[in-house]
This record gives C-alpha cells, structure tokens and sequence, in this order.
C-alpha cells in the first residue's frame, strides 16, 4: 500500500466517520434535552413550543447520521479488507449491536414519538420520548466502545494474528464509559450551542415567544454545563491513554529525545525534518499531578519512535486547539449567561453584536468536537488496534485514482447533506412548525 494510497483511504474514512460522528453527537445530545422539554411540557406552554420544534430538528439529524453510518460499514470492508479478519470477533457483535440498536429498539419508539403525539397521553409520550433517548444512548454506546478497545484492546487477546474475546466485562470497560461520557457531553455542547445560534436567529426575523424564552435560558446554562463535563472527561481520558500510548505523549509535548519528561509547551511549531521545534513557548515547569506518564523509566522521545509514531504536527496542535477552543467557549458562555441575566433572559433585547456571538457558538463548538476527536484518531495512528495491527497491514489494494474519484465524490455528496440541513433548518426557523390540534385535551 502507497503512501498516497494510504492518505486517501484515511481521508474518506475519516471524513465518513467524522460526519458520522458529528450527527450522532447532535442526535444524542437533542434526544435528552427534549426528554428534558417533555418533562416540563405539562407545567409549561415555553417547553412544549420548544419540543415541537426541536423534535424537527432531532429527526433531521437521525436521518443524517444514519445516511452518513452506511458508507462507513461499507467502507470497513472497502477501504480495510483484512480488518475483520483481525479484529473481527470483538468488531463484529459490537457493531451488530449498534444496528440492532438502532433499528430496532429506537426506531420501535420513534415513529411513536413523531407521529403518536395526539394519540398518547402526556404520560405515555414522554415515556416513549425517554426511550428514545436510551435507545439513542445505546447506539452511542456501542459505536464508542468499539472506538475506545482500538485505543486500549483491554480483554482480548491477540492468537495467531487474530485478536480474540477473553472477557466482555473487562472489553466494555476500561475507556468506554469516559469515552462514551465525552461523545454525550459534546452532543450536549452541540445542541445546545444550536438552540442558541437558531434562537438569536429567530429574534432577528419575528419576535420571540414562550418557546424562544425557554429554549434561550436552557441553552445558556446547559453550554456551560456540558463545557465543564467535556473538560473534565477528556482530561480523565487523557489520564488513562497516555501511559499505554508513548507516541501520543512524546507527540504532545513535544519530546525529541529519549530521557525524563521534558517540559510542556504552552505552543510550539515542532519540526519533524529539523528534529527540534521551530520555535516553543515553554509551559509551567511541573507536569500537572493528575497526569500519569508511561511507567518504567524515561519517555521515549520521537527520534527514537520512527515509523510507529503519528503525525507530528495534527497530533500537537489538535490537542491545543480543543484546549484554546474550549476555554474560547467557556468564556463566550459566561458572557453570555451573565448578559442573559441582565436582560432578563428576553433574547429580543440582544444586540447585533450579542446575536453574532451566539450564532458563532455553534461554528466553535463543532471546530471543538472536530479537534478533540481529531486527535483522540490522528494520535493513534499508524495502528488501527493500538500497537499490534497497523493500518498499512490491513488496507486497501485499490488503485489511487480511484480512491481520489471517489474521495471527490464523497465531499460532494456530504458538502450536499451539509447544505441540505442547513437550509432546512433555516426554512423551520423561519416559518416554524405547524401547530399540534389538541385532542381531549392533550397535546
């Protein structure tokens, strides 16, 4: 396999997966906030408004996912022909538990919760909106767990080139949780991070109702939240892959020479051709005490890691990007909270200025989730099962002009998603949804 080869089957795996990832981010994240509005529906008019809307917006995104998670299936076997043969007995049930999951469990309850609104009780509704956000959760369950064992294949056991299950509990243990903890926390930051970039759209072409109220003061206070989950997930996550994956480590600091840790950069330009950084803004001069480093002796530095380490330059400056879009955010959503407060949470009253910077909360946030998943996969590579099977042992005899076609037509076809839900999504803030008649008094 090519080194060209190689890059291009990467990028359209990559770029399938990313996409995959971003609208199941957003679907999870919508599902429980509107298990949150149907809660409140009984009690508030502003949080019934909110869920007829949003549930357009969580359909959408379902759909979205799903037609992105097609390629990607196809692809794992396109794109890594001998994958299955490796990893096979510890991929195949999880994803088949993620299809099983997703077509039957969720989509049992869905088309109750889309279209049995004015046939069920409130009672009954939200009890189907609530399993649909677990059948949701269950989904992102798999995908990540499968995710986090190519990161740390904890209970299996490598026979003769084929990793085999020696123990489920411990395979679904390890990183899973946490990882499945900061793929939720990210789909929370996304939807509510579009709450409010759709609302301070909305204000700009009608005034704002009970709904825009609520939705306003919810995703004020549920950026903040979902911020400070994410850090605090990520850094635990951190904590357990940097012992098992030296690379990552001498790649994030950077460390060129084997030897005791050096010190962390703030920022640096690091040269691979150079050996050495370009420049470096030194950071503080202990390691923080919540990071455990690789046990028995020195780091190993990148001189001494040629061929098995990732991509120098994606790898560090990924991992600063989440860190400075992530403060970036965390102040923009105390600004925001602290001005919502002084007008009364009345999105109406928002300056031009406010509106903007709502509205390009949502830009960061999907850089954020971009960058931190960007380096949680760029940092792992060349393997695709963290240090036994590498991606060029696995991958694709396909000839490069085929890859570039169909890299090319892939970026058209998700650019026209892309667009596609941009501008439904636009069309419903503009004209909102039709109203729900009531039927015995129920919504």
């Amino acid at each position: 396999m090519t080194q060209t080869a190689w890059v291009l089957s990467l990028s359209q795996f990559y770029l399938s997966l990313g996409f995959m990832l971003f609208f199941l981010a957003l679907e999870l994240g919508l599902a429980w906030v509107l298990f949150g509005f149907r809660l409140r529906a009984r009690a508030s008019q502003a949080a019934l408004l909110a869920y007829r809307f949003w549930v357009r917006v969580f359909a959408l995104s379902l759909i979205l996912g799903f037609a992105a998670s097609l390629p990607l299936l196809l692809q794992l076997g396109t794109l890594w022909p001998d994958f299955m043969a490796r990893a096979g007995e510890v991929a195949g049930p999880l994803v088949g538990m993620a299809v099983l999951t997703a077509f039957i469990f969720k989509s049992c309850f869905l088309g109750a919760m889309l279209y049995g609104q004015r046939s069920l009780s409130d009672r009954a509704h939200t009890l189907v909106v609530g399993m649909v956000a677990v059948g949701t959760s269950l989904t992102a369950w798999w995908i990540a767990a499968l995710l986090a064992w190519l990161q740390w294949p904890a209970g299996a056991v490598l026979f003769e080139g084929r990793y085999q299950v020696a123990d489920w509990l411990e395979l679904l243990g390890g990183i899973a949780p946490v990882l499945f903890g900061v793929l939720l926390a990210g789909g929370l930051l996304l939807a509510a991070t579009l709450m409010l970039a759709v609302t301070a759209w909305r204000t700009e072409v009608r005034p704002s109702d009970a709904g825009d109220r609520g939705v306003y003061v919810c995703g004020l206070r549920l950026v903040l939240l979902a911020l400070v989950l994410q850090a605090l997930l990520a850094a635990a996550l951190g904590r357990e892959l940097l012992p098992l994956q030296p690379a990552r480590v001498a790649a994030v600091v950077p460390q060129w020479t084997s030897g005791p840790p050096e010190r962390l950069s703030l920022a640096a330009w690091p040269d691979a051709s150079a050996g050495r950084d370009a420049w470096r803004l030194e950071g503080p001069a202990g390691w923080p005490e919540w990071v455990r480093l690789p046990a028995g002796g020195p780091l190993r530095g990148l001189d001494d890691l040629a061929g098995i380490r990732p991509p120098l330059l994606a790898t560090y400056l990924s991992a600063r990007l989440a860190v400075l879009l992530t403060g970036v955010l965390a102040a923009m959503a105390v600004w925001a909270l602290w001005r919502g407060r002084r007008l009364g949470h009345e999105p109406d009253n928002l300056s031009r200025a406010g509106r903007l910077a709502l509205r390009s909360m949502i830009w960061l946030a999907v850089a954020l989730q971009a960058a931190g998943w960007g380096h949680l996969l760029i940092g792992s590579l060349p393997y695709a099962v963290q240090g036994t099977v590498a991606l060029r042992e696995i991958g694709t005899d396909a000839g490069e002009s085929t890859l570039w076609a169909v890299l090319c037509l892939q970026i058209v076809v998700y650019g026209a998603l892309a667009a596609g839900f941009r501008q439904l999504l636009r069309h419903a803030t503009r004209y909102g949804v039709v109203p729900v008649a009531r039927h015995r008094g129920r919504a």
